[in-house]
């Protein structure tokens, strides 16, 4: 389960928090695919972002082990 919040270059950013879904363990889950990271939410909606227009992404736990 994870949070992902991608800083853009341009100084905003953008918050991909864990908001769960029933039935199952599901969460957000970040690829790095070429030229753009791909975010997708617990229901398999997908949010490409050019790398080239982000300074950093974070991925953290919602739970620590």
């Amino acid at each position: 389960m994870s949070n992902i919040i991608v800083k853009m270059k341009d100084g905003t950013v953008r918050k991909f928090p864990h908001q769960g879904r029933s039935g199952g363990s599901y969460t957000k889950t970040v690829k790095y695919e070429g030229a753009f990271v791909i975010i997708t939410d617990e229901y398999y909606v997908s949010t490409a972002i050019p790398s080239a227009d982000i300074s950093e992404v974070v991925e953290s736990p919602v739970r620590n082990y």
